[in-house]
């Protein structure tokens, strides 16, 4: 089996995109594990308790889709931030990560703009990231330490 080489923080940042649907990224731990249990009913579709690569790619993908509001293939600060609102039915917090700089960390190409594939490569190292066991699945708590690194909780 081939070495996995990425940098967990990029990948975490990614989550914080992909994750846009979760609970306020500066909320207490019970709001995190509420966000998580969310998430995994969102991914897995199968009720196996995990979500697979394949179960975190659609779901990669249909967070994007929900953000493309222009269906222009590209996801901009503000699609992002009127998804975040729409889902969570509150603007985003100053505590949270700004869309811009969410988009800024994953922009391979550094125009301001998110595409459909910048989002999938960031959405499968926020994936190899937090796939600690390699299972090729994530677990709950998989997905609740990420986000706790993701916030600078837990050192990694």
């Amino acid at each position: 089996m081939r070495p996995r080489i990425f940098s967990p923080r990029p990948a975490m940042v990614a989550m914080a995109g992909f994750l846009v649907i979760g609970s306020s990224l500066a909320g207490t731990d019970t709001s995190q594990t509420a966000a998580v249990e969310r998430e995994m009913q969102m991914m897995d579709t199968d009720r196996n308790g995990k979500v697979s690569a394949l179960e975190h790619e659609t779901g990669a993908r249909q967070m994007f889709e929900k953000m493309d509001a222009n269906r222009d293939g590209n996801v901009t600060a503000a699609e992002m931030d009127a998804a975040h609102a729409t889902i969570t039915g509150r603007p985003a917090s100053q505590e949270e990560m700004s869309s811009a700089r969410k988009i800024n960390v994953i922009d391979g190409d550094k125009d301001g703009v998110l595409s459909a594939a910048e989002h999938a490569a960031g959405s499968k190292r926020m994936f190899l990231s937090m796939d600690t066991d390699r299972d090729n699945q994530l677990s709950a708590p998989e997905l609740l330490a990420g986000r706790e690194r993701m916030l600078g909780r837990k050192k990694y």
